[in-house]
Order: structure tokens, then sequence, then C-alpha cells
């Protein structure tokens, strides 16, 4: 792993390898989560306020077959067209989405519920994910949920593991995720580190923070009856 500045084009580069190797990243897999991922899937099935769960990163489906299983209306997005095409090809609604430059809230969809991206922002710089918390932040109603994962590991880095085509990935400390998910304006409701088998996992569930409540008026309480 390197401390090298990212360039602007990395996603671009990064999505471009997805587009290459979209079925082979279906095939390696197709039998991925378990775990911690399901257990933040039902997190978000089953506290998240009613209303439409936003995935950002899709990719074959997986995570958002979880969560219709459990209940809940998914808009399956992916920025990578290769995957929203699959998708379409196994009979689901998909949207191409790009959450670095596409608004993620118009007049036809948004506000959400809440917003999953398992193993997405992990692609991002660290200036390009606080840009992403706000977004998303600005795109859930009031007490929705955002739940996502990120590698642990410091620095970033090219790698070509898996794909055989170089993806960007930037890792995470537990203490540094926390500060930019509350400098762009959420609570942390969970934040915890999942072992794997090869590499550990950051495993965020987090809400926008409320505005705090107006000061009473000046005065007092203006319906408080007076002594005569």
């Amino acid at each position: 792993m390197t401390g090298a500045p990212a360039r602007a084009d990395d996603n671009a580069r990064t999505l471009a390898a997805y587009e290459q190797r979209a079925q082979l990243y279906r095939e390696q897999t197709r039998g991925a989560g378990g775990g911690a991922v399901d257990a933040l899937l039902r997190t978000l099935a089953t506290q998240a306020p009613e209303g439409t769960v936003l995935e950002i990163g899709s990719a074959h489906g997986r995570d958002a077959d979880v969560l219709e299983s459990l209940g809940r209306q998914v808009r399956r997005t992916d920025a990578t067209r290769a995957f929203v095409e699959m998708q379409r090809a196994d009979g689901h609604v998909a949207d191409v989405l790009d959450v670095l430059t596409d608004r993620l809230v118009d007049e036809t969809v948004g506000p959400y519920a809440a917003v999953l991206a398992d193993a997405v922002f992990l692609h991002f710089t660290p200036a390009q994910l606080r840009t992403v918390l706000v977004k998303v932040r600005d795109a859930l109603v009031a007490g929705g949920l955002l739940g996502f994962t990120v590698k642990v590991g410091e620095g970033s880095e090219w790698s070509t593991h898996k794909l055989g085509v170089p993806r960007f990935f930037h890792y995470w400390q537990p203490a540094a995720l926390r500060a930019e998910i509350e400098a762009a304006g959420l609570e942390v409701v969970a934040l915890e580190v999942e072992s794997g088998p090869v590499v550990d996992w950051i495993v965020v569930i987090c809400t926008p923070v409320l505005p705090p409540s107006p000061p009473p008026p000046p005065g007092g309480d203006s319906s408080a009856s007076m002594s005569g």
C-alpha cells in the first residue's frame, strides 16, 4: 500500500475494470455475504423507516435480493453499466447511477429510508468519500440509515487481486473513518471491525444528525397563567 496522491480519473479506471470483468466478479462473489454483511442488511431492513432503500453499487444484486426477501423495496443502482445490464437480464429494474456525479434525489425518486453501499466506498479517495457522505445524508429521510463497509488498513493502492485488472482502494482505520462520518453531519449508530480470513472490514451504520431544537420563546411560556 502506498500513500501516493490519487488522480482525478482513478474512479473512472476502477469502473472500467468492472466493465471488463463484471461476469468474473459475479462468479467470484456469488457466495459472498453472510456474517456481518447479512447482519447489516437485517438491521437496515428492520430498523430503517418505511420507504425505499437505495443501493449504491448493487453489482450482480446479491444484497438487494436479501433486502427484498426481508420485505424492503430496493432501488438497485450501479455506476458500471455491465452490472446494470446483468441485473436487467435477470429480470430486475436497475439504474445506472454514479454517486460521485449524479443526483440521488429528484422529482421522481427519493428521499430514501436507507442507503446501502457494501464494498463501494473503499474505491473512493478521502475527499470523494466526504462528498458522497454529505450527498447521502441529504438523500435520507429523518431517522434514515446509511449502511456501508470498507476495508481496514493504511493508505491506498492499486490492486489486481481477484479480477486481474487494477482497481483503486483506499483503506481506513476506525477512528479516522468515524471522524469523516461525523464531519459529514452523520451520527454513528454502530461501527464495528469484522475479522476476515484475508482482510478485516469496518461495518458502519449511521444516521443524519437531527437539527437542534429551537430555543424557547423569550419570556418563557406565554400560556402560563398570571396571578393577580
